[in-house]
């Protein structure tokens, strides 16, 4: 617990001297949203209601940031309302291709309250400007509870304008697990309905299992979660 409390706190100082130093080319993104549940990767991890803030810094081709998750229900006893049970910390670098988006992302998925170690991870995150936004992030595992663990995710969305009032955003995604405990095969599969209007946006997710050897009967609990947020960069 200790470890995890200095490393958040080590990752977070660097975090606000890079922005002061940098401040001038710094776009800092705040954010909050609110969900009727909280769903990692098919996972439930809360199948009540939760607040997400988070604070995001670009800095050229660097990305840094940080993202909480705070309960506000004890997801039956389990969980302390009120209280942050996950805070991550990340980094991303944007490489320099012209042809694709490629990014090369670390994060650290704490847990306040909670024994053991940090999930740490790695990832490569690539990104297609062509109809439909294909994209595909692969991430391993190498700490904690994750640790040798590879999942991969393919993505597809679509955005359209409607005239002058807000965009519309149609999104989904397919996840393939393979642990390094456990069954291996695709896990879960998402579709998006959202929207957005300047700061404001709003979501409905359907969250779908597909093998319940990888994704189990006891992850797999919310189908369908609503998520409403708000972003301001400056």
């Amino acid at each position: 617990m200790k470890t995890m409390k200095m490393t958040v706190a080590v990752m977070a100082a660097v975090m606000t001297m890079a922005v002061s130093v940098m401040a001038v080319e710094a776009e800092i993104t705040l954010s909050v949203d609110a969900a009727s549940a909280y769903v990692f990767r098919g996972v439930t991890l809360n199948d009540g209601p939760v607040l997400q803030p988070g604070m995001e810094a670009e800095i050229g081709s660097f990305v840094i940031g940080v993202w909480g998750n705070i309960d506000l229900d004890d997801f039956d006893g389990t969980l302390e309302e009120g209280q942050f049970s996950e805070i991550d910390v990340y980094a991303a670098y944007a490489l320099p291709v012209e042809f694709m988006d490629i990014a090369i992302e670390y994060c650290e998925y704490t847990y306040p309250g909670a024994e053991g170690k940090a999930d740490r991870e790695f990832a490569l995150a690539f990104g297609l400007d062509v109809p439909l936004s294909p994209s595909l992030l692969v991430a391993y595992g190498v700490d904690g509870g994750i640790k040798k663990d590879l999942y991969v995710e393919l993505g597809a969305g679509y955005e359209m304008d409607v005239a002058e009032m807000f965009s519309i955003e149609l999104g989904a995604t397919i996840g393939y697990l393979s642990p390094d405990e456990g069954d291996s095969g695709f896990s879960n599969y998402t579709l998006t309905l959202g929207a957005a209007k300047g700061p404001l946006y709003a979501s409905v997710t359907y969250v779908g299992q597909i093998d319940d050897d990888v994704l189990t009967d006891e992850d797999y609990d919310v189908e369908v979660y609503g998520l409403l947020g708000m972003a301001f960069s400056f």
